[in-house]
């Protein structure tokens, strides 16, 4: 389209010069007609002949300004249908967003009666009848589960239908647009820019030039024109690698919003266990996307993506909302503790989501001694007063920290308890073999003693080998996390069932 856009540019200024020239023939015809026909002196006619020019290039001016003008109003009309058709779509898209809000509230309910009912059904489960009613209402709350999810679906198609609308209309603006700039330079005066100017603006817009041996090294020996080759390849190889990984970037951003807005944004549990016993004490949260059924992405293969495009928030906000819903089911009465959820840095500096983050907490306070918020070193090291203001908002609605993938322990633990952090992670690997390298103020052996004296519990992660859980046992370390005692696993019906009967036990 660029092209036959030059194309046609091109032969309108053509066009122009040859009109002038027939202009300028025609008057010059005119002006010597009257010197010798009519006896007029050469300056009268010379006047004569510029004024019929500049008439008649005035006259072709106007006229062809006006024409192409009015090329440029038809542009704006289009594009002005274009915006209101694109703006009456984006409307759909909110309605279907509001309707989406309204079934996840009528989920909740839907949760929180099969819930009433689960704790109500060992009290009325003597009598027949209460036994006939209880199935009745089990069947009820099935077929409600089953119309949601259908909704859900439908919703689902429908968004990813008004999407590919959208993205089909933002493409023709895009075009538009693009015709529309063509027209307004078709149609103004062509000014050149100083040559000063000309350079800066090519030296901005200059693409990299392809490496072209100078010709003195093509005529060298042939083994050394193989390592200049090489060098070639290498450098090809850099650049395929930059190349490859940019295009999974952008992958990966699109992976990560159609999940979110596909709600595909999955919850993992893994153990922390009590140690020697390895009994179950808290869970600690790990956000998996699911593209499909069979395919899962690791938080690793997508956090630095989502923490450059501004995701972080919202990953967050699905996880904090399924791990208060996981509390939720299991009650007080549960030997579970609480569950550890992690949180970033663009939640803490989000203006838009830490305001609503701290007024679901508060409706959420009873939840205090049971969510422990985990936030990593190398975020708390980047904090500054606004976001460590934000932490102790969230420490006086009496939710507590967690310090997570430490790889500096010269740290002023003090501070951290000041701050409501009450749980301090250290990789198992870091523990037997790696202290020395973390600037650690007292060997392995004594960390969990030192850390009491701030009111801080260590956890050693990663545990993978029963070798390595003797030696920890022997540090005295107390609570364990890691595949030894279980791998991660999503939230499902048969875990709580798991709980629950561990519980009865």
């Amino acid at each position: 389209m660029t092209s036959n856009s030059n194309a046609a540019s091109g032969r309108l200024l053509l066009l122009d010069v040859v009109v002038f020239i027939a202009m300028a023939i025609t008057a010059t015809a005119f002006a010597a007609g009257l010197i010798l026909n009519s006896g007029v002196d050469m300056v009268a006619g010379a006047i004569a002949g510029v004024a019929l020019y500049m008439v008649m290039a005035s006259s072709h001016y106007v006229i062809t300004r006006s024409a192409r003008s009015a090329t440029v109003g038809g542009r704006l009309d289009e594009l002005e249908e274009a915006l209101v058709v694109l703006d009456g779509d984006l409307q759909r898209i909110d309605q279907v967003e509001d309707d989406v809000a309204r079934l996840d509230l009528l989920a909740d309910r839907v949760e929180r009666l099969d819930l009433a009912m689960a704790d109500n059904v060992g009290g009325t489960a003597g009598t027949g009848a209460s036994a006939e009613r209880v199935e009745r209402l089990s069947g009820d709350l099935e077929h409600l589960h089953k119309r949601l999810e259908a909704l859900r679906s439908d919703f689902e198609v429908e968004a990813r239908t008004q999407r590919e609308q959208i993205g089909a209309e933002l493409r023709s603006l895009e075009g538009l647009i693009k015709e529309l700039s063509r027209d307004l330079m078709d149609a103004a005066p062509v000014l050149e820019p100083p040559a000063s100017e000309a350079l800066d603006l090519t030296s901005e817009i200059a693409l990299p030039q392809e490496h072209v041996p100078p010709p003195e090294l093509r005529t060298e020996p042939v083994a050394e024109a193989e390592v200049e080759d090489e060098d070639e390849n290498e450098e090809e190889d850099i650049v395929v690698l930059v190349a490859d990984e940019n295009a999974l970037d952008v992958e990966t951003h699109q992976v990560l919003q159609d999940a979110i807005e596909a709600s595909r944004i999955d919850l993992y549990l893994q153990p922390i266990v009590t140690l020697p016993e390895r009994k179950l004490r808290y869970y600690d949260t790990l956000a998996r996307v699911r593209r499909d059924e069979d395919n899962i992405v690791l938080s690793g293969s997508f956090l630095r993506v989502a923490e450059r495009e501004g995701l972080m928030p919202r990953i967050d906000n699905v996880m904090l909302v399924k791990s208060v819903q996981v509390l939720r089911r299991l009650g007080s009465e549960s030997r579970l503790k609480g569950v550890f959820c992690n949180l970033s840095a663009h939640s803490l500096l989000d203006r838009d989501f830490f305001p609503e983050l701290v007024e679901f907490m508060e409706e959420n306070s009873a939840l205090g001694d049971s969510l422990t918020f985990q936030v990593s070193q190398r975020t708390v090291m980047e904090l500054g007063a606004s976001e460590l203001a934000s932490l102790k908002t969230l420490g006086k609605l009496g939710f507590c920290f967690s310090l997570d993938h430490v790889a500096d322990l010269d740290v002023d633990f003090g501070a951290l308890r000041d701050h409501f952090f009450r749980f301090v992670k250290i990789d198992a690997g870091t523990l037997l073999h790696d202290m020395e390298a973390t600037r650690a103020p007292v060997p392995a052996a004594d960390m969990t003693g030192y850390l009491d004296r701030f009111d801080l519990k260590l956890i050693a992660q990663k545990v993978e080998d029963e070798t390595s859980l003797d030696r920890l046992v022997g540090y005295g370390v107390e609570l364990a996390q890691g595949d030894l005692f279980a791998e991660p696993r999503p939230v499902s019906p048969e875990m709580f069932r798991e709980l629950e009967d561990a519980d009865a036990a």
